[in-house]
């Protein structure tokens, strides 16, 4: 039992020692299945890669990111599902998939030469990008009826297209 009790005192020391710092090239990656999930985590530096992945109802993920080269992936299968991102900094690139209806989708970047992809299958959908900064691409896509779109853009030399097609 004391090595146990040892074991964790020195694992939440090491963790609380380095909660203000990360290393770079971290890779974190969460899948989820069923109702009402969450998830979330947060990288700091550069080239991270993270993965986040639900299917089923009702789930939320979020992911934050600081720093430059930064990827982020989302993918959600089923109704009623929200994907948040955000990345602070510069040439990252972040990807939302969500198949089903009534999903949301919304992408916060902040900094140079960013790229964000929302893709959307389904019904009655939401996409939000938001990008501050310069030479920054923003590409939305939808397929299917009563889809809702928008891209702010703030900044220099920033593209940004919006591709809705009904069923």
């Amino acid at each position: 039992m004391k090595r146990i009790l040892m074991a964790t005192g020195a694992l939440a020391a090491l963790v609380v020692a380095n909660v203000g710092e990360a290393s770079a090239t971290n890779s974190a990656a969460v899948y989820q299945y069923g109702w009402s999930n969450g998830a979330s985590f947060v990288q700091k530096g550069h080239f991270n890669r993270g993965t986040l992945r639900t299917s089923g109802r009702y789930n939320t993920s979020r992911a934050i990111q600081q720093g430059h080269w930064n990827y982020l992936y989302q993918q959600q299968l089923g109704d009623h599902n929200r994907a948040l991102t955000d990345q602070y900094g510069d040439s990252n690139y972040a990807v939302t998939g969500q198949q089903g209806a009534n999903l949301t989708a919304a992408t916060d970047q902040t900094g140079r030469s960013n790229v964000s992809g929302i893709a959307q299958i389904g019904t009655n959908h939401s996409a939000v990008t938001e990008q501050e900064g310069s030479n920054n691409t923003s590409a939305t896509i939808q397929v299917g009826d009563g889809q809702h779109a928008e891209t702010h853009q703030v900044g220099d030399g920033n593209i940004g297209v919006v591709i809705q097609g009904g069923e």
